[in-house]
């Protein structure tokens, strides 16, 4: 399997983007959302902790024949688009940064990607919610990525 790299710098960042082709002429396959919560046989809840808060998303491209993993770790706020009249799947562009200010009083990193690099996680959409074209975003306190091995289709799907 190969092995994580992980995203914390504006370098990282700029290296991924290069080797992806800035996500141009990809398209989102597929993706998996854990929260850590679960109950157990007596019946108590378990909330998970930050970090268990985990979204896999797998990308192809036809620009790079390597299917790519972006696992993002403490998960804050993400919003996927589903299907959409008059509008392809196809990323055009993307936007991966690094913001400090996003939490009040705190300048925690946050890690914010997004297929709409005209996309502000500090403005609210105005948008209605079945209004198109839909932006597909994340934030997240981390992130890694990976080269998905071909043979696998897809990020596993949470057991329940």
């Amino acid at each position: 399997m190969p092995e994580w790299n992980e995203v914390k710098t504006q370098a990282d960042i700029e290296d991924l983007m290069r080797q992806y082709g800035g996500f141009h002429d990809s398209c989102l396959v597929s993706l998996s959302y854990r929260t850590g919560g679960s109950v157990d046989p007596e019946g108590t809840m378990g909330f998970g902790a930050p970090e268990d808060h985990v979204l896999s998303m797998l990308f192809h491209s036809q620009w790079e024949p390597r299917p790519l993993l972006l696992r993002f770790t403490g998960v804050r706020r993400f919003s996927a688009g589903g299907w959409q009249d008059r509008y392809s799947s196809d990323i055009f562009e993307c936007s991966l940064k690094i913001y400090t200010d996003l939490i009040t009083g705190r300048d925690a990193p946050l890690i914010v990607w997004t297929d709409n690099p005209g996309f502000s996680p500090k403005t609210p959409d105005p948008r209605r919610v079945l209004d198109e074209p839909y932006t597909t975003w994340v934030i997240a306190s981390a992130l890694q990525w990976r080269w998905h091995p071909q043979e696998e289709a897809e990020p596993p799907t949470p057991q329940l």
